[in-house]
């Protein structure tokens, strides 16, 4: 349901898993290996949701982390469609 909201599967996959660990900060390699989509797919819909500004990006070390905009003006509702349509597929 939720990759029908979404302008795609990669897209959908990734804020769902961002939203069930909104406090953590993965780095692009990180999601790849964990939601098994390829690298470059997952570069690119990083870019878009950076672009729209649901993402922030952190640079440490020699990695960039990627996390959840939670001053993103659409964040609160975005989450509890999120956490709604994943109770639904449960």
């Amino acid at each position: 349901m939720i990759k029908s909201i979404f302008a795609s599967k990669t897209q959908a996959k990734i804020l769902d898993f961002l939203f069930q660990n909104p406090n953590q900060k993965y780095y692009q390699r990180e999601l790849h290996k964990k939601l098994d989509e390829s690298l470059s797919t997952i570069q690119y819909e990083i870019k878009r949701l950076i672009k729209i500004g649901i993402l922030l990006q952190e640079k440490k070390n020699r990695r960039v982390y990627y996390f959840l905009n939670k001053n993103f003006y659409i964040y609160p509702e975005l989450r509890d469609i999120i956490l709604k349509t994943r109770q639904q597929q449960l």
